[in-house]
């Protein structure tokens, strides 16, 4: 009874993420094989990129608890049997990553969210015809000391200097919670021997759109971006591309047009819509408000804003938020309240996203190279390409209807079964042959 209790949320999840990697990403193997400039060759680029992205795959949290669980017999079995490749020693994938240029796995990454897009798996997650691709940063670590020439660095009014690297991630966003990373650009100083001026967000906003119209020329882009990108050169570089966007409006941004705006609202106050939505917890209150036609330099720009208010049934206590945004996106009447909706939907890259990674065994901010830049560079592209087979596993009906049932299992509880398992049961091959030998779907959430 004891195993049986153990063995099946294991199996199950141990199942899906077969399913998922054959169903999705079938050539995910001979992508993996990429440069390889070692002299000696124990491991073939595919062995050790694959760990890699197992590492985080199946959130182990640092490569010495990887190693840890490769000493087990039982675990090297099945972890061969269910990627199909031979288990590295993570100090022979560190040597490999240290110099493996980190655009390989980012091209591997690309392609992977290319077939996801051509096989129309996102393709209802589309607004108004356009995939809706959210741009933040983030960091990643911090170090006391100078960890390498490319460091940024702050230095604290008490003369205290820290040394970090951050990241500017483009997500692509769907409604169902995935946040799937499609680029990658690094914050850095990478190159500047002596710099007046650190390299920033907005610089590497502009290199990230160059990565995105060259991978995805075609692709039709929503760019959703936080208060930080209501800048002209956001606005040129989107009128560019042939990109659509909401950007949310800060309260102190752009103070012309924000004069404008107010006294538009002053003159045109029936160019609003109220809704009310109640649950047995809370009643909302919302008003959106909008405007057509501003004039930014040479750009076109829409207002929406909506002011929402949230009274509690229990305790009647009332917070009120107001979010704004501007976007050139047109029929402005008429979806004024899904554009306000859409723009908000950015929170995702925020909490599916970095939170996500940070904090839910991904270990983002975990230094698993603490001398080389570059191999940090390709662990965040595993943990990228592990996090987006993990996703559309999570997503998957059938996971989703274990986490829903009687047993209330968590992801967290899933992932913790799924090791045991993996260390302690030998999975039947025959049986995992059997999952993909005829055709099957994987129906999302």
């Amino acid at each position: 009874m004891e195993k049986h209790v153990l063995e099946k949320p294991g199996k199950l999840v141990s199942s899906q993420i077969y399913k998922t990697l054959h169903h999705f990403f079938p050539r995910l193997e001979q992508d993996l094989m990429i440069s390889d400039n070692r002299e000696r060759k124990q491991y073939e680029p595919e062995e050790l990129c694959m760990a890699g992205i197992a590492l985080f795959l199946l959130k182990e949290g640092s490569r010495n608890a990887m190693n840890n669980d490769r000493k087990e017999i039982q675990f090297l079995q099945n972890y061969k049997k269910l990627f199909g490749l031979n288990l590295p020693h993570m100090d022979s994938v560190e040597d490999y990553f240290r110099f493996l240029p980190d655009d390989e796995l980012e091209e591997v990454k690309m392609k992977m969210i290319s077939t996801l897009i051509r096989k129309k798996v996102l393709e209802s997650a589309k607004f108004r015809g356009h995939y809706v691709v959210a741009i933040d940063g983030t960091g990643v670590v911090s170090f006391d000391k100078k960890h390498c020439d490319c460091c940024l660095t702050k230095t604290s009014k008490n003369g205290v200097t820290t040394w970090f690297h951050n990241v500017l991630e483009a997500k692509l966003l769907t409604p169902s919670g995935l946040s799937l990373s499609i680029a990658t650009e690094w914050i850095s100083n990478e190159g500047k021997q002596e710099y007046e001026k650190q390299d920033c967000e907005r610089e590497a906003f502009k290199r990230i759109a160059v990565k995105l119209k060259e991978n995805f020329p075609r692709l039709p882009i929503l760019i959703l971006a936080d208060g930080l990108y209501p800048w002209q050169g956001f606005f040129d570089i989107c009128q560019q591309y042939n990109w659509k966007y909401i950007v949310t409006l800060k309260d102190g941004s752009l103070k012309t047009l924000q004069e404008e705006i107010y006294w538009l609202k002053q003159l045109r106050p029936t160019q609003n819509v109220d809704l009310e939505v109640n649950n047995k917890n809370a009643s909302v209150s919302l008003n959106y408000k909008w405007i057509r036609g501003l004039r930014y330099h040479n750009h076109t720009l829409n207002f929406v804003q909506c002011l929402e208010k949230t009274t509690q049934i229990a305790t009647e206590q009332t917070i009120e938020q107001k979010f704004v945004h501007l976007t050139n996106l047109e029929n402005i009447d008429q979806y004024c309240v899904a554009i306000s909706d859409t723009g908000r939907l950015r929170q995702k890259i925020e909490n599916e996203g970095f939170n996500t990674q940070k904090n839910q065994g991904y270990a983002l901010e975990h230094k698993f190279s603490r001398v080389s830049f570059i191999a940090m560079k390709n662990y965040y592209q595993c943990l990228q390409i592990a996090h987006i087979i993990n996703q559309l596993t999570e997503k998957s009906k059938t996971l989703n209807n274990l986490l829903k049932n009687t047993t209330k299992y968590t992801i967290k509880h899933l992932w913790k079964r799924l090791m045991s398992y993996l260390l302690e049961v030998a999975i039947d091959s025959f049986k995992l042959a059997e999952l993909i030998s005829k055709p099957f779907q994987i129906r999302l959430i």
